[in-house]
């Protein structure tokens, strides 16, 4: 029986690959290298290797920061002040020119902590929905000072100087990321 096939014929017409003997232990197989050449000292090509490095800068992680260390320092002091131990909204405590009590120190320096987080963690969009809420927050407090039924003793003046301040947070958390690049570029001659 004869099969035709065009396997067979491929198979026939490959070439066969012929493989050097590898060598013998003793006869060249651990032999060291040949001594290099006179003209080793010539140089083959270069090689050039390019860094890069990219460095980012965001105003509003900046300035929110900074407002957070501020909200953190004055929430903290108003609540030591006021006391945390018994009732949060007696006594009624002077900071920094403004009354409040420690209900409303805690929530000042919650607020701080939060913002301080979002900062940290170059997160633009809780920046900005942060500020944007405690501008709400602030400008409620202008036009009702007597928010929480008097339990925050909450200033007008200080509630003028949030909203400004959340304001800024606001509009820096919008500002554009700056970025910087630098490349270094090295070349190198290969021998």
């Amino acid at each position: 029986m004869k099969i035709n096939s065009d396997r067979a014929q491929i198979v026939d017409e490959r070439e066969p690959v012929v493989m050097a003997a590898p060598p013998v232990a003793g006869e060249g197989a651990f032999a060291p290298p040949p001594p290099p050449a006179a003209a080793a000292d010539t140089i083959v090509g270069s090689e050039t290797v390019l860094t890069s490095r990219t460095s980012a800068f965001t105003p509003g992680t900046l300035v929110a920061g900074v407002v957070a260390i501020g909200l953190l320092l004055l929430g903290g002091i108003t609540a030591a002040r006021a006391g945390i131990d018994s009732s949060l909204d007696e006594p009624v405590v002077e900071v920094a020119g403004y009354t409040a009590t420690a209900l409303l120190g805690l929530i000042v320096f919650v607020f701080g902590l939060l913002l301080l987080v979002a900062a940290l963690s170059r997160a633009d969009s809780a920046i900005l929905f942060l500020g944007i809420a405690g501008g709400v927050m602030a400008l409620v407090a202008v036009f009702q000072p007597s928010v929480g039924e008097g339990s925050l003793a909450i200033e007008r003046r200080f509630a003028v100087l949030t909203a400004i301040v959340m304001g800024v947070v606001v509009a820096a958390a919008l500002l554009p990321t700056v970025r910087r690049r630098s490349v270094v570029r090295r070349t190198s001659d290969v021998n």
